[in-house]
Order: structure tokens, then C-alpha cells, then sequence
């Protein structure tokens, strides 16, 4: 009689653990009987520009992935993960890289500032030209004055 409340003892401690595998199993061997898992369509052939994967071109290099995304699910009619999948292909083929947020400021502020340091180092105000740049960049006192005597 302790030998059945000790087997049972071990099947209720062991099935927490071992149905979740089951089920799991079942689960994946039933979907993929039960669907095919369909190839992704291809957007366009590449190299060849249609209009789709210009307007897919453009808004990437605007930052809009996920605006890209969006016009290629309703335009194609493709689950999430194959527009996901064909926007990222045309940004490889495309080779587009997004803009970092705020990076046409930083550059703009960037050329502002060597504009300044060159008027600077360019009327023989060096030491001005150095602070200007140590304080706008922090970047060290070497460093700023070999740039001024490259600029001036």
C-alpha cells in the first residue's frame, strides 16, 4: 500500500513539469501538420525599381520603419513578420541607413562652431579660437590647440 501513495506522490510531483512539455510537443507538431508555413512573396526583383519599394525606399531613409512596414501590409496583404522581413531587405539592397534623431542639428551646430573657430584662429585670436572649441566640443587643451593650428 506505500508503494501505490509513493508512486502517486511521484506522478503528482512530476506532472507540472512533464504535461507542459507534452502539450507543447503536440502543439507544434499539430501546426505544422495542420498549415503550411507559406514562402514569403517577394516585394519587387532587386535592382529593379517599382513603385512600392520606392515609396518603401523613401520613407526608410526618413526614419519611418515602421510606417514602411505598415504600407507593405496593406499593400501585399503579408502577415507582420514577412512585411517586417521585406522592409528590411529593401533597406539592405537600398543600402539606407536611418538618421540618428538629431543628427542634422548636431552636424549644423558642428559647422556653426568651425565657422566661428576659423574666423578666430584666421585674425590671429588662437587662444579665443582654443576656448571657443574646448567649450563647445570638450575636447581637451592639446587637442583643440593642434586643431587651431591646423585651421589658422
Amino acid at each position: 500500500m506505500e508503494l501505490v501513495y509513493v508512486l502517486a506522490a511521484a506522478v503528482v510531483i512530476a506532472l507540472p513539469f512533464a504535461l507542459p512539455r507534452l502539450f507543447a510537443a503536440w502543439r507544434t507538431r499539430r501546426a505544422a501538420a495542420g498549415r503550411p508555413r507559406r514562402a514569403a512573396v517577394p516585394l519587387a526583383i532587386p535592382g529593379r525599381p517599382d513603385g512600392l519599394r520606392m515609396e518603401v525606399a523613401s520613407l526608410l531613409s526618413q526614419g519611418g520603419k515602421l510606417e514602411a512596414i505598415r504600407l507593405v501590409r496593406e499593400r501585399k496583404g503579408l502577415p507582420l513578420a514577412d512585411a517586417r522581413i521585406e522592409v528590411e531587405t529593401i533597406a539592405r539592397e537600398e543600402a539606407i541607413v536611418q538618421p540618428a534623431p538629431g543628427l542634422a542639428a548636431t552636424i549644423q551646430r558642428a559647422q556653426e562652431m568651425s565657422e566661428q573657430v576659423r574666423r578666430l584662429a584666421a585674425r590671429g585670436r588662437k587662444s579665443d579660437a582654443v576656448k571657443l572649441l574646448r567649450e563647445k566640443s570638450g575636447i581637451g587643451l592639446k587637442e583643440a590647440k593642434d586643431l587651431v593650428d591646423r585651421l589658422g
